[in-house]
């Protein structure tokens, strides 16, 4: 009786082993590699050339690639990976691989490049001597319309301007103006001062 009881307990043991064993054979090896994208949302509009995306894989153990350049991925897999964009719109391609385990996603989002204008030259508040001056700057978008005073001048490849500006005796305003299609328009304005140089009396 004895004998019996434990062989039949050493059955018993033997089955549970083999339960347990096919039971812990399961978890994260099994489950269905998943793969999310926190920000940015699909189809956002951005002024800035940099964004973040960032997400979640269900597997920390996971290779997550971003437009093919490897993100980090956190213990509790979240992700991460600055992204640079060009103008107009752009295709992020998330791929996370564990394995043989694939998983994809994707979103686009667009980049709006912001007009902007700045002077240069010459300084705000300056006091001049000498007309006419020179009146230079960049602005951000080469294809924009540039004017100086209402006057229309070329704009360089890389977004350079440059003009002569007559001054008159006293305060001036110089205003310079860009436009450019689908886009507000800018506009800078700085004020100089020209005191013309004293005339010598010759004798």
């Amino acid at each position: 009786m004895v004998s019996r009881a434990l062989s039949l307990s050493c059955v018993l043991l033997v089955v549970c082993l083999l339960v347990v064993t096919v039971v812990g054979c399961g978890g994260a090896e099994d489950k269905e590699l998943t793969l999310t994208v926190d920000q940015p949302q699909d189809g956002t509009t951005f002024t800035v050339s940099e964004v973040w995306v960032r997400g979640t894989v269900s597997d920390a153990k996971a290779t997550v690639k971003i437009n093919d350049v490897t993100a980090s991925v956190g213990k509790k897999g979240t992700l991460a990976k600055k992204v640079t964009l060009t103008e107009g719109e752009n295709t992020i391609n998330i791929v996370a691989t564990r394995g043989e385990k694939v998983a994809t996603t994707s979103i686009t989002i667009t980049y709006e490049k912001p007009l902007a204008l700045e002077i240069s030259a010459p300084e705000d508040n300056a006091e001049l001597s000498e007309s006419p001056v020179t009146v230079s700057g960049m602005v951000s978008i080469p294809e924009a319309t540039v004017t100086v005073n209402g006057i229309e001048v070329a704009v360089a490849e890389d977004g350079s301007y440059s003009t002569s500006v007559e001054l008159a005796e006293g305060e001036n305003t110089l205003t310079v103006t860009a436009t450019a299609e689908g886009k507000e328009p800018v506009e800078e304005s700085i004020t100089v001062t020209y005191i013309p140089p004293e005339e010598t009396i010759e004798e």
